[in-house]
């Protein structure tokens, strides 16, 4: 480095003190990680069955980042950090939103919910992503060896669209006060090829898709969920707005109310299908209608955490597996508390226009 027409200078040091020094860095700053946008949320030390990972990173799209950080010193930096980040996103792929808005709560995270607000559609690809495991996995290191982009290279063509893995060389260099960051990503274009071989990111899916997924995977749940559909249905909610996340997904609405239409339900298809129950959504029918919903979902034996969704202002989005639509009882159960947003407007007050 010079200054003008001055001396060259040799950097007073070279890389990191240790790799705390570089998980702190991305902590303070994650869009320095390729494709994370500046107003991204971070938290180190994000705990897993497997160990904690380095950092997780949420994107104001709703993506999910996992970042796993090495130091050329290190002897697990040629194959030891792709396993390892492999089995803290398997790991993560197994939270619930809910779990996951905890664990992240747990390390500090700014608040999710005040984070997604507004943001409805990230919202929407945060949770779907969640349940398909569908993340970007970076290694972040000091220096690049070919063994690893060899590894990089050759998982990205031969892993699924939704999964990306970069490695990230962060070269810092300190001249005095001054730092001096030369970042290089590799990875970048053999995950574009595959993600553009898939059509997945740009299609709205439909409830046929999530019947086709689901069906060659689970059959009676499946057919649990065609009679969930249908009698839903009968009860006057039409199946609406198919999600364009990395799984097949699906919303069921109501009539309209005052403009809006109460939106009891989502799906997810997947590794792990899910039923939300889209509170937030719904809140168009007003307080009281909201909260006997809430309150016909527990009767049905639907684990949810009460307190907390009324004292959000049920502007909550809680998941539960899917399968509680396989029991017919349970199933008629799940209708009748989503009958109790039908009724007229005017028989129950709405919810302030400030919690919108």
């Amino acid at each position: 480095m010079r200054s003008s027409n001055g001396p060259w200078t040799a950097p007073e040091m070279h890389g990191y003190a240790n790799e705390a020094d570089m998980q702190a860095m991305l902590h303070v700053t994650p869009s320095l990680i390729d494709g994370v946008n500046p107003d991204a949320i971070s938290v180190t030390e994000f705990g897993t069955v497997a160990g904690p990972a380095d950092l997780v990173i949420v994107d104001t799209t709703g993506g999910l980042t996992l970042v796993e950080c090495k130091l050329v010193r290190n002897p697990q930096i040629r194959r030891e950090i792709v396993g390892q980040v492999f089995d803290y996103a398997a790991r993560l792929a197994e939270t619930t939103p809910a779990s996951f808005a905890e664990l992240w709560a747990g390390r500090g995270g700014p608040p999710l919910d005040a984070f997604f607000e507004g943001r409805t559609e990230a919202r929407e690809r945060f949770e779907a992503d969640l349940a398909a495991g569908a993340f970007t996995l970076v290694l972040a290191v000091d220096r690049i060896h070919d063994d690893l982009r060899r590894i990089v290279r050759y998982l990205n063509e031969h892993t699924s669209a939704g999964v990306r893995l970069l490695a990230v060389e962060l070269n810092k260099l300190t001249f005095g006060d001054t730092e001096v960051l030369v970042p290089t990503v590799y990875g970048r274009e053999s995950a574009d090829q595959k993600d553009a071989r898939s059509s997945s990111s740009t299609r709205r899916w439909a409830y046929e898709d999530v019947d086709a997924d689901l069906r060659s995977r689970d059959p009676q749940l499946a057919d649990g969920l065609r009679a969930f559909e249908q009698e839903m249905a009968h009860a006057g909610f039409r199946v609406q707005g198919g999600g364009a996340g990395s799984v097949p997904s699906y919303s069921m609405w109501g009539p309209m109310v005052d403009g809006r239409a109460p939106t009891p339900f989502s799906v997810y298809a997947g590794d792990r299908p899910l039923l939300s129950c889209t509170f937030e959504w719904s809140r168009s029918a007003g307080e009281a209608a909201v909260t006997a919903f809430l309150d016909g979902l527990l009767e049905a034996g639907i684990e949810l955490e009460r307190d907390q969704i009324v004292a959000a202002g049920f502007k909550k989005r809680p998941s539960v597996s899917l399968d509680v639509v396989v029991d017919p009882r349970r199933r008629a159960a799940i209708v009748s508390a989503a009958r109790r947003l039908l009724p007229s407007a005017s028989d129950h007050p709405t919810i302030s226009s400030d919690a919108y």
